[in-house]
């Protein structure tokens, strides 16, 4: 199966449940595997039945074509198949106030990254991440917006590759930040207070660095 070469989408565009089976299915990489384990649709993507009726809906929203009686994904699909099949890092960003809970997925590969949310009846709106953003800066602007709409709101970050991963609990105190670590070795979560906005994207940064494998 034959794609064109991938390109940034301009804005968010909203996917069904069965239509990200269908592009995961396609590829069948390792990296589509962890996606479907990340987006919670690994059942979805293994279905005979979910991915044909997703690229049924591609096919009829014209983010599919067929040539030579083979389907090319095109338009705002082709990112998203593209980073969801090659992505060396996924990380599951928890934004969480008082009871609620919203969700982003940031899905990096090269050069394609994404930023997913889940939405009503298994649906992802996917986001592309701007090129010359790099991940951690991405990521913290996303925290910075959470405050700002939620001053007592606070993340989880989870950072994740096949087989390992790494947790960061952000919130925000007075003018700075406090992150908080599960070490090895010590039964409670270390914290470190009175971070700027430069050290709080230096934390970000090291999680993806600290990934520890899953026992």
């Amino acid at each position: 199966m034959t794609d064109q070469n991938p390109e940034q989408t301009p804005s968010a565009v909203g996917f069904g449940y069965a239509e990200i089976a269908y592009l995961l299915k396609r590829m069948s990489t390792p990296e589509a595997e962890m996606s479907a384990t990340v987006l919670r649709l690994t059942e979805e993507m293994n279905s005979d039945v979910l991915p044909a009726a997703g690229a049924s809906s591609l096919l009829g929203r014209g983010f599919a074509t067929v040539v030579d009686e083979e389907i090319q994904v095109q338009e705002a699909a082709l990112p998203v198949a593209f980073a969801l099949s090659r992505a060396t890092l996924w990380t599951e960003i928890s934004l969480i106030n008082s009871d609620i809970i919203d969700t982003v997925v940031h899905v990096e590969s090269d050069p394609v990254s994404l930023l997913l949310q889940p939405r009503t009846l298994l649906t992802w709106f996917v986001f592309a991440q701007d090129p010359d953003v790099p991940g951690p800066d991405a990521e913290l602007e996303i925290l910075q917006e959470h405050v700002r709409q939620h001053p007592g709101g606070t993340a989880m970050m989870r950072a994740r590759i096949r087989g390992a991963e790494s947790l960061l609990l952000v919130r925000a105190e007075g003018d700075g930040w406090v992150v908080g670590t599960v070490e090895e070795g010590e039964d409670d979560v270390v914290e470190r207070t009175g971070l700027t906005d430069t050290e709080l994207r230096d934390a970000i940064a090291e999680l993806r660095t600290s990934l520890a494998p899953i026992r």
